[in-house]
């Protein structure tokens, strides 16, 4: 027999291998084993997720020779001629290559024709999103009240771009992209069965590299199993996946909390010159931001990120180095460099140049330390205060007998703050200079109480021009 790659002789046969919908496959199968078997499905999900393997198990459940049943045998001359993809009861439409008028009509046709072998007629159409609108528009009489033998279901990654009225006549059910855990786990299963050993942040790389999807995820692991020699490790999987190990992030930004401007250039340059894909290589990087802001939020990370045990000790030493205002700047900077790489002429000075904003960003003080810096200052500001108070005692006049004046005296200091205030409250709208002065200033009945501390600026200028200007009378009279 020729080779199969991974991803064909893993699919999944029957409803308890599939991995990660378990919404959708107890569903189907609830329905089936009671006999609520609907006419028209539409299975809606990103890539590489299970949407026509899901399509094929029910097909088999439907036309299983022990059937309809919940759990088809496989074994059946029906099971294994669905398997294998030529059956005539099942037929598979790429909704991309056969979107037109004139294949809806031929499918109207061949609806009324009872099925060869077993007991429904089965019509799985991929991508049904690509039909044009007279093809979806020629579909609705049969979808409505297709012939009691006749099953459509429906696959397609785009259902937003499927009308309403096709909707509206199906069983919908929408399918995950699945967990980075999910998918490790699962490849470890094939590579034990296969023959292999890999090392568990191998395996993370990989399911994190196939971004919730399954089929990519085993493509992947196709690929370093050919790379490799019985055993696949970290480093293999990412030379072949293009990706910068986390080692590097975690370093670059130790370079950083350190303020090591040449370093963390150096450290760049290196993974420059590795060949690595510079986008992806910042991309890694935002996720390790993230990652210990998270981790320092009290967030677990592995159901989120599925990250492996080395990567979350990696991240655990990380995450005293920066504060979560500083973590937070740092990720703002980082996603405007994710934004200008797509135009940029020169990734590499952009790196280079958000790097230095990053260590720029780390030397400025935090707000937080910004008032915890204000408040420590605020004592030495009141001692300063209090020295100034103590100043002004030692210069108020005392009497022969060593006392100082008695409450019912005011003071020339009192009496110049209480002239101030009336002239401040009734200010002449012009000055005229030959008007004799006066020569006694009356003060007002209670004397305003000394208090040095609080003044205004705009009092103690006034105080200055009110000194200023009974010097000018006085030298004119």
């Amino acid at each position: 027999m020729s080779y199969q790659v991974i991803a064909r002789k893993w699919r999944p046969q029957t409803f308890s291998e599939v991995v990660y919908q378990d919404h959708v496959s107890t569903t189907i199968r609830n329905s089936i084993k009671n006999g609520r078997i609907s006419h028209a499905y539409l299975f809606a999900g990103p890539r590489g997720v299970g949407k026509t393997t899901m399509a094929r198990i029910v097909a088999k459940s439907l036309n299983c020779a022990s059937g309809p049943t919940d759990n088809p045998c496989g074994k059946c001359r029906n099971c294994i001629e669905i398997r294998d993809g030529h059956s005539f009861d099942v037929m598979e439409i790429d909704g991309a290559s056969n979107r037109g008028i004139e294949n809806i009509r031929e499918l109207r046709e061949s609806v009324a024709f009872a099925p060869v072998e077993g007991r429904y007629k089965i019509y799985i159409i991929d991508e049904v999103h690509m039909l044009t609108k007279e093809a979806f528009n020629a579909l609705l009489k049969t979808l409505e009240e297709p012939p009691p033998h006749v099953v459509f279901i429906f696959a397609t990654t785009e259902i937003h771009q499927v009308p309403e009225t096709i909707l509206s006549r199906c069983q919908k059910f929408y399918f995950k992209k699945m967990a980075v855990g999910a998918i490790a786990d699962h490849l470890a299963h094939i590579t034990k069965n296969e023959g292999f050993t890999i090392d568990e942040s191998a395996l993370y790389a990989i399911a994190r590299a196939a971004d919730g999807s399954m089929r990519d995820a085993q493509s992947l692991l196709d690929q370093v199993i050919s790379f490799s020699e019985g055993h696949i490790n970290e480093e293999s999987a990412l030379a072949i996946l293009g990706i910068v190990p986390m080692e590097s992030h975690i370093a670059l930004l130790r370079h950083i909390a350190d303020e090591r401007a040449a370093d963390a250039i150096m450290e760049l340059d290196r993974v420059i010159n590795l060949g690595a894909d510079m986008p992806r290589y910042v991309a890694g990087f935002a996720d390790t931001l993230r990652a210990i802001r998270l981790m320092k939020n009290g967030i677990d990370l592995k159901p989120i990120l599925g990250l492996s045990a080395q990567e979350t000790d990696m991240l655990n030493s990380a995450k005293a180095l920066f504060n979560d205002e500083e973590l937070s700047v740092f990720f703002r900077i980082i996603t405007d460099l994710q934004r200008d790489l797509r135009f940029s002429p020169n990734e590499r000075i952009s790196i280079e140049m958000s790097v230095l904003d990053l260590i720029a960003a780390k030397a400025r003080p935090t707000i937080a330390e910004i008032v915890q810096k204000l408040e420590e200052g605020t004592p030495q500001k009141d001692e300063k205060k209090k020295n100034e108070r103590l100043t002004e005692e030692d210069r108020t006049p005392h009497n022969s007998a060593g006392k100082t004046p008695q409450k019912d005296e005011v003071s020339k200091h009192q009496l110049t703050k209480t002239a101030v205030k009336q002239e401040h409250r009734t200010i002449p709208a012009a000055t005229n200079a030959n008007a004799p002065s006066a020569a006694v200033i009356e003060p007002e009945t209670a004397p305003v109480p000394d208090t040095d501390e609080g003044n205004d600026p705009l009092t103690e200028k006034l105080i200055d021009l009110f000194h200023a200007k009974v010097i000018n009378n006085k030298g004119e009279q």
